[in-house]
């Protein structure tokens, strides 16, 4: 298949212009600071300096609630449903139509998230602009209860722990505001806006996600396949973006049995690369599913070096790591060993995982593994 290369690209203008509203920020909150401590004739004790960071502490605590609320609401006035919220670790998840509490350390290195999608379909110009509104209401909520908060408690009810909450929401809106793609390969609401604005390529790697988790949103497979060959397009279009490249971990139980071949060419030159400190977990993601690939193709055992490939899956992801180990013993024709760690797979979805959520696919590829071990 003929790969078309499309170069990410940010432009400069907007890249300076977001650095220079967040250093105006800062130089404005310096002044605010400065000018309250002056005017208020604040001491500055030790003491007080700690009860000011536990203000702080709450107050990021506040803020990140009302962020992810407020994605909520926007994704909720867009016509999407709630899949799960995540306030640290605290998570709020629909799992199998009712309503469950989790306490889950997040995955990705991401602090909040909110997870909705769409219960219809709609089209690509719908779709973005509802995405717009889910994802500027979280930031848009921060700046609104925090520039409020900073009118209170500076010009009418002057208070310091008023204040502290205020540029701590400020901070939060603003920052998240920020075009940034993390080393984990997660993007900030602004490289979402960002690439839905289509100031930067990408906007079809997003909305063909939206799609495929509104055709099926437990991830077995069960897509159009006009949705699957968009998905196949897109991952050619960008061969070297670790988050086009993931889509593979997503559509691959699309192919394990129907056509394990078709999904291993869609893998060729993006599985089991040499680990950087980039995009970790999403590479050992996609390295499993082509793993899942070879096993259902019947091509694991023949795969040149392919312990080598398989010890190349970190330890950073407990499904991924028990999934390769689970390979690695099929390797060894160890088949006790291979059944412990897919028990061990199983154990580590649970009811529910931040990155596997119910768990389906991955539940299903188990058990099939299992019964063929058996």
């Amino acid at each position: 298949m003929t790969q078309v290369t499309e170069k990410k690209t940010v432009q400069p203008g907007s890249k300076f212009k977001t650095q220079g509203v967040q250093a105006l920020f800062g130089l404005l909150m310096g002044v605010l600071i400065s000018s309250f401590v002056l005017r208020e004739e604040v001491p500055i004790t030790v003491t007080g300096v700690l009860f000011i960071l536990f203000v702080a502490l709450i107050s990021f605590i506040i803020s990140l609630l009302i962020h992810e609320t407020g994605h909520a609401i926007g994704g909720k006035l867009g016509g999407m449903e709630v899949m799960n919220l995540s306030y640290g670790p605290f998570v709020y998840a629909k799992v199998s139509g009712k309503s469950r509490f989790f306490f889950k350390l997040p995955s990705l290195g991401y602090i909040g998230r909110a997870m909705m999608r769409f219960p219809e379909r709609v089209s690509d110009k719908a779709m973005q602009k509802k995405l717009l509104r889910l994802i500027y209401a979280g930031p848009v909520s921060n700046i609104v209860t925090g520039g409020a908060a900073l009118i209170l408690g500076y010009f009418i009810w002057p208070s310091g722990i008023i204040l502290t909450f205020a540029m701590v929401s400020l901070f939060l809106g603003i920052t998240n505001l920020a075009s940034i793609e993390t080393p984990t390969g997660v993007l900030t609401d602004g490289k979402m806006i960002s690439i839905l604005k289509e100031k930067e390529p990408g906007a079809e790697v997003i909305l063909v996600s939206y799609q495929l988790l509104q055709e099926d949103p437990t991830g077995t497979g069960h897509w159009k396949k006009e949705t699957v060959e968009r998905a196949e397009q897109i991952i050619n279009r960008y061969p070297d973006w670790p988050l086009a490249a993931s889509l593979l971990a997503t559509i691959g139980p699309y192919y394990y049995k129907s056509d394990p071949d078709r999904f291993l060419e869609l893998t060729d030159g993006r599985a089991f690369k040499k680990r950087t400190n980039k995009a970790v977990v999403l590479q050992d993601m996609i390295d499993i599913a082509t793993a899942t690939g070879l096993y259902f193709a019947g091509k694991l055992h023949e795969e040149p070096d392919i312990e080598r490939k398989l010890q190349l899956i970190s330890n950073k992801n407990d499904v991924t790591r028990y999934m390769r180990d689970a390979y690695l013993a099929i390797v060894y024709g160890e088949k006790s060993q291979a059944l412990a760690a897919l028990d061990r797979v199983d154990r580590a979805i649970g009811e529910w995982h931040p990155l596997y959520l119910e768990g389906s696919s991955e539940q299903k590829v188990t058990q099939e593994i299992r019964n063929h071990l058996k």
